[in-house]
């Protein structure tokens, strides 16, 4: 016999989104529940992800001139259940209304929950046009309808509190914290169906945009064709189109999902390879992908790991034990293998990521995330570890690519969107050029290059000539803009009086190779504090001020160390705005702007 905790997977796990309303009428095909609610010429959608996220397609359409309009419809996916028709909205509640009802279960019955968790539920059980007990499932004594009572006996085995409380102190230490599983219990009990992942999973979904005359609108046939796009792609649920964004649209590529399209990015022939693999070699690198971590930390063949190895490729649950068992074990080398700065939480997340269950999106997607899963957890940087993949896989090279065929037709509703949301993006992005750059965005191309930008942005915005002028100087004098900058960074930061300081600042004036303690940043930070840098720890703290709105704040020696470093990128132009943004973060803007035009005549 069902309980309330059959269904508690489904509510851990938003089976049914976070807000729904999940409904069962008995006596209808799926495609007459979408025609009496206003429907027409559903689109078929395998599996609930993706029948749950058809909602977004059918709440704008674009016309000709490419205006964009609300539809002003409900969504509903519905499936047939044993004798029912299942009924699933989204963030919806359109089943709750009285004239819905009355539709739905003239001449048969309705058995409907909804939830929202900003406003209070509700369970309905409705015959003929009728409804007979509706209730709050959090609060079962405040039942109505025709006939109140009708249902509770079964309220009574499923654990309902049907009796009320004698005041609100009492309620509220019996708040049932369980009340939507026993609702979805309660409808399995009524329905007599019973429904799981993979019946979600599997199932087919007659979807549609539904509303009083709905169908009649002229431009419901285009809301149609985007939702019958949407059922056609292959992204992986849950993923943004960043295929579309490439300009891909072989289906095969596309379900490499969005790990898949760093890889396509980083290495194209590689990716397009494991595209067309079989089966068995996509099985094949997927265990290979696993064990690398392990091989490479030596714990590939220790006894400890078989039973773990074991259970991750039945798809099994691994224990918690034998999960800390790993983090344990995995630690040494995450240690001696990642950056400096991962604390013992981030080596055990990363470590974790190996054996902990994760949600299938499909054989090549699930590929694609073990290599980032194995880069994370000490398996290697993506281009040694495909080095290694393509020796130890030699067969990759034979995988047998199809010439690309014509690309499907877009349907000129979903055109008309696609290109007002690019009208949209590329506004929005003018304008966000536009206030990054001070009103006006620069013409040099150097400027623009992402890692320069992340730099000159700030000084755009403080002194725009400025700017123009530090690009268009000669390597060589930025070079020396960039040792000045230092030198007004360590100056304000009280370190340029010591020795070794001074030694790291004028070698960078004279163009000579750097002291050993300014090798790199930790050397210096270790010379800075006068211990062995073999001791430093890493950790992360921040110090804010009283004032809610204030930054947290980084010690200035701190901040001149690294522009030290800074100075002395391969890029002159990096070099110079890495260390002045520093000095404009230690200083008035307007002191060091005014003291670097006079050093260089900049005025």
């Amino acid at each position: 016999m069902v309980v309330a905790a059959d269904y508690a997977w489904a509510i851990e796990t938003y089976a049914l989104d976070l807000n729904f309303c999940l409904t069962f009428v008995r006596g209808l095909e799926p495609d007459e529940v979408i025609e009496r609610l206003g429907g027409a010429d559903p689109v078929p959608v395998r599996g609930s992800g993706r029948a749950l996220s058809g909602a977004g397609p059918i709440r704008t359409w674009v016309d000709e001139r490419g205006a964009e309009h609300p539809t002003e419809l409900d969504y509903v996916a519905v499936t047939r259940a044993g004798d029912w028709a299942m009924i699933i909205e989204p963030n919806g509640f359109l089943c709750t209304g009285d004239e819905v009802v009355r539709v739905l279960s003239a001449g048969g019955e309705m058995v409907s929950l909804y939830f929202n968790e900003n406003t209070t539920p509700q369970f309905s059980f409705a015959l003929d046009g009728r409804r007979i007990v509706v209730f709050d499932p959090g609060h079962p004594p405040g039942r109505y309808g025709d006939d109140p009572g009708r249902l509770d006996g079964l309220l009574a085995e499923l654990g309902f509190v049907t009796a009320a409380a004698p005041d609100d102190e009492l309620w509220a230490e019996e708040y049932d914290e369980e009340y939507l599983e026993r609702a979805l219990a309660l409808m399995e009990r009524i329905t007599g169906v019973r429904w799981d992942a993979d019946f979600l999973a599997n199932a087919t979904f007659s979807c549609a945009g539904v509303g009083p005359d709905a169908a009649a609108r002229p431009w419901y046939d285009e809301v149609r064709e985007e939702l019958a796009a949407h059922a056609d792609d292959t992204v992986p649920e849950g993923d943004f189109d960043r295929w579309g964004e490439r300009d891909v649209s072989d289906p095969r590529i596309r379900a490499l999902g969005s790990a898949g399209v760093r890889l396509f990015r980083e290495d194209r022939e590689l990716a397009t390879a494991i595209a067309y693999a079989p089966a068995e070699l996509i099985e094949r690198m997927a265990r290979w992908a696993w064990e690398r971590p392990f091989r490479m930390a030596g714990l590939s063949g220790e006894a400890w790991l078989a039973p773990i190895r074991d259970r991750v490729r039945r798809g099994e649950l691994v224990p918690p034990e034998e999960v800390r068992l790993v983090e344990d074990r995995m630690d040494a080398h995450l240690r001696s293998v990642l950056p400096p700065w991962f604390d013992e939480d981030q080596r055990r997340n990363n470590a974790r990521a190996l054996v902990v269950g994760w949600d299938s999106h499909g054989p090549v997607a699930d590929l694609c995330w073990a290599f980032a899963r194995a880069e994370g957890a000490g398996g290697g940087a993506w281009p040694a570890l495909f080095a290694d993949l393509r020796r130890d896989f030699p067969d990759l090279a034979g995988v047998v690519i199809p010439p690309p065929g014509e690309p499907p037709v877009e349907r000129a509703a979903v055109r008309r969107k696609r290109e007002r949301r690019e009208r949209e993006w590329a506004e929005y992005d003018r304008q966000e050029a536009e206030r990054r750059w001070g009103g006006r965005v620069p013409a040099d191309e150097r400027l623009l290059d992402p890692e320069v930008r992340m730099y000159a942005a700030d000084l755009a915005r403080a002194d725009r000539e400025v700017l123009d002028r530090i690009a268009a100087a000669d390597p060589r004098t930025q070079r020396a803009m960039a040792a000045w900058a230092v030198r007004a960074c360590c100056t304000r930061a009280g370190l340029i009086g010591a020795d070794w300081v001074e030694a790291g600042v004028s070698a960078l004036e004279r163009g000579d190779p750097p002291p050993p303690w300014f090798a790199d940043f930790e050397a210096a930070f270790a010379r800075w504090q006068g211990v062995p840098k073999e001791s430093l720890i890493r950790t992360a703290s921040f110090q804010t001020d009283a004032d809610p709105g204030a930054p947290p704040r980084i010690e200035p020696a701190v901040l001149a160390l690294g522009a030290v470093l800074g100075a002395r990128h391969d890029n002159p132009l990096v070099a110079v705005l890495d260390p002045l943004r520093t000095a404009l973060m230690l200083d008035d803007p307007a002191t060091v702007l005014a003291g670097l035009r006079v050093a260089f005549r900049l005025a």
